[in-house]
């Protein structure tokens, strides 16, 4: 077995892996075939099944178990906790396809709870839209924003069914600070109904917050059941010298 030439060797194994996942020869947590194992297989050296194991696994592809082996991971979507991503890209990441339900799309009169939230008046006009996206037609999340305005002026005048609402306000305006929380709730039977889930299923509420040059752009309150999302993020740890205070 050889791998197709014209891109980087761990590129090519990268695809070799993700197409056995993607046709379904190789099922969620299925044990893989080791690097050592691969390696020759393919004709590659084990540092470069290492790097496209280490690279698959950050993107949730496949699971590592030190001592055990490597695995399929589970195909459910997975966001950062430190960093901002587009739904879509992370649902396709996966191999399965986004579409969404655009619920409202409006201006309104910001209530006392997001004007506090955003620095602005009680009734300062707000965009305001909420979004219902899905994975393989699964519902994945209900997502509630509110824009200032003077961020992003076309918010209001873009089809959300091809684009979503984070990767226009992506491409209207850089974010410099971030605020965001988890919490873990039971949701009410609007929301169960909305997610195909039963009233006691556990889900997860994001709480964001965006700003530009210290103001508040985007209130974001993102809604989704627990057992079809994952929050995970490997970050490189800056420790201080040992021996300093």
């Amino acid at each position: 077995m050889s791998l197709a030439s014209g891109k980087p060797l761990y590129e090519a194994v990268k695809d070799h892996v993700r197409a056995r996942i993607e046709s379904g020869e190789w099922a969620p947590d299925t044990r893989i075939p080791s690097e050592n194992e691969l390696g020759p297989m393919l004709g590659v050296s084990r540092i470069t099944v290492n790097r496209a194991f280490r690279e698959l696994a950050d993107e949730g592809r496949l699971r590592k178990v030190p001592g055990v082996g490597t695995f399929v991971a589970e195909g459910k979507p997975r966001f950062g906790l430190l960093t901002l991503e587009s739904i879509a890209e992370q649902i396709g990441a996966r191999g399965m396809r986004w579409d969404c339900t655009v619920r409202r799309l409006e201006r309104i009169p910001a209530q006392a709870q997001v004007a506090a939230l955003m620095d602005l008046p009680v009734g300062a006009a707000v965009f305001h839209s909420i979004v219902l996206h899905r994975a393989d037609g699964l519902p994945i999340q209900i997502e509630e924003r509110h824009v200032r305005p003077g961020h992003a002026p076309g918010y209001l005048e873009q089809d959300y069914g091809r684009i979503t609402t984070f990767d226009y306000l992506r491409r209207a305006s850089e974010v410099q600070e971030m605020e965001q929380s988890v919490t873990a709730m039971l949701p009410d039977r609007a929301t169960a109904r909305q997610l195909a889930v039963a009233p006691g299923e556990p889900c997860l509420l994001i709480r964001r917050r965006t700003f530009r040059d210290g103001l508040a752009t985007t209130l974001s309150q993102l809604t989704q059941p627990a057992s079809r999302f994952e929050l995970s993020q490997r970050v490189r740890m800056h420790l201080p010298a040992r021996g300093a205070a």
